[in-house]
């Protein structure tokens, strides 16, 4: 029996007869089911969410938004599964026909589900999305609240259901946010498609940021990464399947990688976008919770109508949020005056610490504040590591059969840092007073020498 399986749908009217242009995949077409989810108030809310909350002001292009983002998931895990199914569709329709809920079409509701999750998996982002999720959503964050809508079949999960089969919505949710014990292991190469090591979200996300942001830090060839992913089931028994690759993707996995780390120093994490997000997390705070205090809320708002209330904020100096949002509005911030290399170890993090301490008792009249921004690029695990908690190991598979780990084919992922952490000192120096700003970054440069 031939490997190879077409892409299939669930039955008549769910052809993919509409398409969008994206600036970065081309066409995304969709189906006339799909349509009227990307119609839903919660998904047309997305239209008014930024991708990167107020990166604009540091990128100016940076003005695109999490309903693109969302298409250009689902057409990136389409084409992932789509790919994995032209090479081991026989082994997935297999291993999905033991779920009872998919038996009866199980590579159309697995390929179903997978377009769904890719879609609706930033259904729940708030305003600003990660710049202000600590203080809106406290203790919860955007993915429950996207598994909450999908559950609740007066928000997603009744229309999901009657849309396309069944269970629709409870599986969607369970690939989005679903824990190891929730998800079958049948169905965890589904969520891996949506959300792992070679996922649709960080392949369209890296890709499209670095094109709105003017960069190329962000740009690799997925394609050829795609068209090389492989399948390999489960050595431990559990029925399920893992994503592999074959041994002529390793340069494009290692590009992926290397494009995350490279992202993450200069956009995602950049002292200008770090020092408006604090703002935009002081704003929220002095505001106080009265406005998030449920989901329905929370999903009442968008970054346009937050944004409206800043503008007016910023004119209204008798309110508690006054400070931050006229800062924000006008864009005047606190200057950078010190900043660390991108490896700061646990000794190095104190000693800083204490200069910071020092530099703020010498000048009591200048507001200081004192930042860690740490991200990890990846989480694969190296012939190194003594632990294996929270390590994921990712296979190359050759021509013969055989499976490496990947990192022991690749000197370049075993030198690309696993992470980075990076501390910065900011001061509220005027622009024009370059000699106070001078003093003091020479006085955090002495003070946090060895």
């Amino acid at each position: 029996m031939t490997g190879f399986r077409q892409p299939t749908y669930l039955g008549v009217g769910h052809e993919p007869k509409y398409r969008i242009r994206c600036p970065i995949h081309g066409f995304i077409r969709f189906s006339d089911p799909e349509r009227r989810v990307i119609d839903h108030r919660l998904f047309r809310r997305l239209r008014w969410i930024r991708q990167l909350a107020l990166t604009e002001l540091v990128y100016p292009g940076a003005t695109h938004t999490r309903f693109e983002h969302s298409l250009g998931v689902m057409d990136v895990a389409s084409r992932i599964f789509d790919s994995l199914a032209r090479s081991r569709g026989d082994l997935m329709e297999r291993t999905f026909s033991t779920v009872a809920e998919l038996r009866d079409a199980p590579l159309g509701k697995a390929r179903q589900l997978v377009r769904l999750a890719a879609l609706l998996h930033d259904t729940g982002h708030c305003c600003f999305s990660h710049a202000a999720e600590a203080v809106i959503h406290r203790d919860s964050d955007h993915e429950q609240l996207t598994v909450m809508a999908l559950e609740t079949p007066e928000l997603l999960g009744a229309e999901l259901d009657a849309l396309f089969f069944h269970g629709a919505a409870e599986w969607t949710a369970k690939i989005i946010g679903g824990s190891q014990k929730e998800m079958p292991p049948q169905l965890q190469v589904l969520k891996d498609i949506v959300s792992g090591q070679v996922d649709a979200d960080r392949t369209d996300y890296l890709l499209r940021d670095s094109h709105h942001c003017g960069v190329d830090y962000g740009l690799f060839d997925y394609r050829r990464l795609i068209e090389c992913l492989a399948l390999r089931e489960d050595r431990e028994g559990s029925g399920g399947l893992e994503i592999a690759i074959h041994r002529d993707g390793i340069n494009a996995f290692e590009a992926l990688i290397l494009a995350r780390y490279q992202m993450n120093t200069q956009v995602y994490y950049h002292r200008l976008r770090r020092i408006y997000d604090l703002y935009l997390r002081e704003y929220f705070k002095a505001r106080g919770g009265a406005d998030f205090d449920t989901p329905e809320k929370v999903l009442s708002h968008n970054d346009i109508t937050a944004m409206a209330d800043i503008i007016r904020d910023a004119d209204r100096p008798n309110l508690p949020q006054h400070y931050w949002a006229k800062r924000i509005r006008d864009r005047v911030h606190h200057r950078e005056v010190f900043v660390t290399d991108e490896d700061v170890g646990e000794v190095e993090l104190k000693r800083v610490k204490r200069a910071f301490e020092q530099v703020r008792q010498e000048y009591p009249n200048v507001d200081m504040r004192f930042d860690i921004a740490d991200a990890t690029t990846h989480k694969l695990l190296l012939p190194t590591d003594k632990e294996r908690a929270d390590r994921v190991e990712f296979y190359v598979l050759d021509k013969d059969g055989d499976s490496t780990l990947l990192v022991e084919r690749s000197p370049i992922l075993r030198s690309i840092p696993r992470w980075f952490k990076i501390v910065r000192f900011f001061a509220d120096v005027p622009t024009a007073d370059s000699s106070l700003r001078n003093e003091i970054a020479e006085k955090c440069r002495r003070y946090a020498k060895p």
